[in-house]
């Protein structure tokens, strides 16, 4: 008896590469989100800055994990190539492991977000590190000047008169805080005190064009 052919597999219709298309598109901005929250979150909190308090518009999350890929592109770049490989070699895989495609789908989303993680983590403290070993240079000095209310609260910390030294950084600001923290010069190891003040509390600000520690 003549053996029946195998079935032939069917070709791909323009609207399942649509659809796939719509999917892998959806999963990488989700992969990107993540990893540019982890990033942002582990980078804020070496400043002792809950990332919560920030509240960083969600399209900064992007751009950070754009960083995160930046700073790891030989590990995205390998992720990319091993599951296109399995795309291209997918019907070529014995049916007993195609049969479970959902099974290890899954698993390869685990691992890949994971690795999302994994990266942010990884980019976050290398970033912390970097500036630190330069002495912050991507945060300018500030002088900030409180209202006459909150300079005269003495349960206000640092003092007005601290605060308006300009040895202060500026690490960013939104809408309701602005956040500062004080290094030391001759000692990028020591423990960085951050400072949040209220927009409520503060008079004026002079952003200085100096990007070197006070003593």
């Amino acid at each position: 008896m003549s053996q029946e052919p195998a079935p032939a597999t069917p070709e791909p219709t323009l609207k399942s590469v649509v659809e796939a298309s719509a999917f892998l598109i959806t999963l990488g901005s989700v992969w990107l989100y993540l990893a540019g929250w982890t990033y942002a979150y582990h980078y804020f909190d070496r400043f002792r800055i809950p990332l919560l308090m920030v509240e960083l518009p969600l399209e900064h999350y992007f751009v950070y994990g754009f960083i995160v890929i930046r700073q790891h592109v030989g590990w995205v770049v390998t992720i990319l190539l091993a599951a296109l490989a399995l795309v291209l070699l997918w019907s070529r895989l014995p049916a007993s492991i195609r049969q479970h495609k959902i099974v290890l789908a899954a698993v390869f989303i685990l691992i890949g977000f994971w690795l999302g993680h994994a990266t942010g983590v990884s980019a976050a403290h290398a970033q912390f590190q970097r500036q630190r070993t330069n002495d912050y240079d991507a945060y300018p000095r500030i002088q900030v000047w409180r209202t006459a209310e909150a300079a005269n609260n003495p349960n206000n910390a640092p003092s007005a008169e601290d605060l308006a030294k300009g040895c202060h950084r500026l690490l960013l600001y939104n809408q309701d805080r602005l956040f500062l923290f004080r290094p030391f010069g001759g000692a990028p190891a020591a423990d960085l005190p951050s400072v949040i003040l209220p927009w409520s509390e503060i008079a004026s600000i002079r952003v200085l064009p100096d990007h070197t520690s006070c003593p």
